[in-house]
């Protein structure tokens, strides 16, 4: 069967103009997202004169102390090593947990397990929302309302079963016949957990603990409702304080200053591990077979 020539020269140009498209339309995409970003960016080292003057123009003299105010004056200081305190011990909490549950769910059989699969189930369909009246009287039953280990608790608590069913739907992914093989080399499940089961699954683990890190970074309803202690807000209330402080004479400068202190963690976690995130949401190697 001969094909036309001309045809095949249509073909080609549909699908150099669909090429062509498609990227005109993600480079448009791409800097509408990044645009706020680099906004806030050169916005940080602005005066207030310059922010009402130009809130879109760069800065003529770029205001490098905004940095160091946000930092000492505004105690930005103290709320980022709160803010780093809560995601190192909500991820110990997570990590702990998630790997053993999605384990369990994922290979073994019974009631006890479905019914335990079906509440995580439900639980991941609440909004975290709802639970935080009851969780705060708990909270304050015990005195802990000020505490981020508490604070560090619930947001493993929110995250977990989310965590569970996306390491479970890797580890059912894992061939039955290496457990048996382990089994049968007299393996305990401990060893059968830590040698087999976490190494094979280590990108979505990977992953997990990034999401985590980035979401108990950035939460911020949270943490208000159960931190009222100035001195151990995290970033998230410290941005919201240095906002609100003052209504009429908010430091536009010490402010944006803040959110770039905010930002840049999370985009440097995400620009180093880009490649493993995607690698391990993607990836399904030495898995299944």
């Amino acid at each position: 069967m001969t094909v036309n020539k001309n045809d095949k020269v249509r073909e080609n140009r549909g699908t150099f103009i669909t090429r062509q498209f498609i990227r005109i339309f993600l480079i448009f995409w791409s800097l509408v997202v990044a645009f706020p970003v680099i906004w806030v960016l050169y916005t940080s080292l602005k005066s207030n004169k310059e922010f009402f003057a130009q809130p879109w123009g760069l800065p003529e003299t770029p205001q490098w102390e905004n940095f160091v105010n946000a930092w000492n004056k505004a105690n930005f200081s103290a709320y980022f090593l709160n803010s780093i305190l809560t995601v190192v011990v909500t991820l110990m909490i997570t990590l702990l947990i998630v790997g053993a549950n999605a384990y369990v769910i994922a290979k073994f059989k019974g009631k006890f397990i479905r019914g335990l699969e079906t509440f995580f189930m439900v639980a991941m369909m609440v909004p975290g929302v709802l639970v935080l009246v009851p969780l705060y009287y708990i909270a304050d039953s015990l005195m802990m309302t000020d505490s981020l280990i508490w604070l560090s608790i619930i947001y493993a608590i929110q995250g977990m079963p989310f965590y569970i069913f996306m390491m479970a739907g890797f580890i059912r992914g894992i061939h039955d016949s290496l457990i048996e093989a382990a089994t049968i080399d007299g393996a305990t499940q401990f060893d059968i957990f830590f040698k087999i089961i976490m190494p094979l699954v280590k990108p979505s683990l990977f992953v997990v603990a990034i999401l985590n890190v980035m979401g108990t970074w950035n939460e911020y309803v949270t943490a208000l409702t159960f931190i009222h202690d100035q001195t151990k807000y995290t970033i998230a209330i410290g941005l919201s304080y240095l906002t609100n402080s003052g209504t009429y004479d908010v430091d536009y400068g010490r402010t944006f200053a803040g959110l770039v202190i905010a930002l840049v963690p999370i985009l440097i976690l995400y620009a180093a591990f880009q490649k493993q995130i995607q690698n391990g949401v993607a990836s399904d190697e030495g898995v299944k077979g």
